[in-house]
Order: structure tokens, then C-alpha cells, then sequence
């Protein structure tokens, strides 16, 4: 046989062991007793041998990294579906939380707007401002402006601003 054909052979093989459409495993084992006439061919032979058994190696591990790579995937979106599980449960929390803080604060209004201007003034200039803004926002404007005239007039001014600001979200 002469060297080109041996080298034209020695490619094919590559080339085949090469391909993805044809499964390493279904790729003859070439042996050095099946008619390798010289020392040269043999040794291409045993070559191709080692390429190939590298190969699908090679293959054996990618499939094995394919799988862990599906496996952790399924356990990130199990993970992100318990996260959006949670948040969502968090959003009703705080929803149902705001809305409590609502109905307080609109009964608190109608416990302010009934007491005298002067005392209502002195306890909401003790209060958070933001809880001070919702209860004068759930009262009558005619007493919620007896109440301001009553407060310290920086005091009533910070609020009112505050007011003005919640009313133009």
C-alpha cells in the first residue's frame, strides 16, 4: 500500500470518529491483526485506536457534565419558583399590612377631628410625621385646618408639605 492511501485512510477515520451524527461507540475497533501489512499502518492503527477510545472518553464525560448541568437547573428554577412562592406571599403580607395601617389611620383621624384643635395640634406635633400626614388626610378639611392653625407654624408648614406631596403621587 503507499503512504498517501494510508494517510487518505488515516483521515477518514479521523474524520468519522470526528462527526457528531456518528456515535463514537458504533465505531469499529480497529485492530493490528486485521490485515495491517507494515509496521507503519499498524502504528497508525494503534493510533487511531487511542484517538478514538480518547474520544469517546471525552464524549462519556460531556454526557455526564450534560446531566449534572440538568440537574442543577431544575434545582435553580425549583429554587426561583419557592422565590417568586415567597415574594409573592411577602407582597400580600405587606398589602394586608398597609391596609391595616389605613383603617388605624383613618380611625384615628375620627378620634382627632372630635377633640379640642389645641390638643389635637399637641399630640399630632408628637407623632411621626408620615403617621401625622395620614391622619390629617383622612379628616374634614375645615378641622384639619383648625387643627394646623393650632400647631407650631413650622411644624404645620413641614406637614403641610407633606400633605401637598402625598395628594400629587
Amino acid at each position: 500500500m503507499s503512504r498517501s492511501f494510508v494517510t487518505c485512510t488515516l483521515v477518514g477515520v479521523l474524520l468519522l470518529a470526528l462527526l457528531p451524527s456518528s456515535p463514537l461507540k458504533a465505531q469499529p475497533r480497529l485492530m493490528p491483526e486485521q490485515g495491517a501489512s507494515s509496521v507503519e499502518e499498524r502504528r497508525i492503527q494503534s493510533a487511531i485506536q487511542q484517538e478514538v477510545s480518547r474520544l469517546q472518553q471525552k464524549e462519556e464525560m460531556l454526557q455526564m457534565r450534560e446531566m449534572e448541568l440538568k440537574t442543577l437547573s431544575r434545582e435553580v428554577d425549583k429554587k426561583l419558583d419557592e422565590l417568586e412562592m415567597q415574594r409573592s406571599a411577602l407582597t400580600e403580607l405587606l398589602q394586608e399590612k398597609r391596609r391595616i395601617e389605613n383603617e388605624k389611620a383613618v380611625e384615628l383621624s375620627k378620634i382627632y377631628e372630635r377633640m379640642d384643635p389645641l390638643r389635637a395640634a399637641r399630640l399630632l406635633m408628637s407623632l411621626e410625621k408620615e403617621l401625622a400626614v395620614s391622619i390629617i388626610e383622612g379628616m374634614n378639611s375645615k378641622r384639619a385646618g383648625r387643627i394646623l392653625d393650632s400647631m407650631d407654624p413650622d411644624i404645620a408648614a413641614t406637614l403641610s408639605q407633606s400633605y401637598a406631596r402625598l395628594n400629587h403621587r
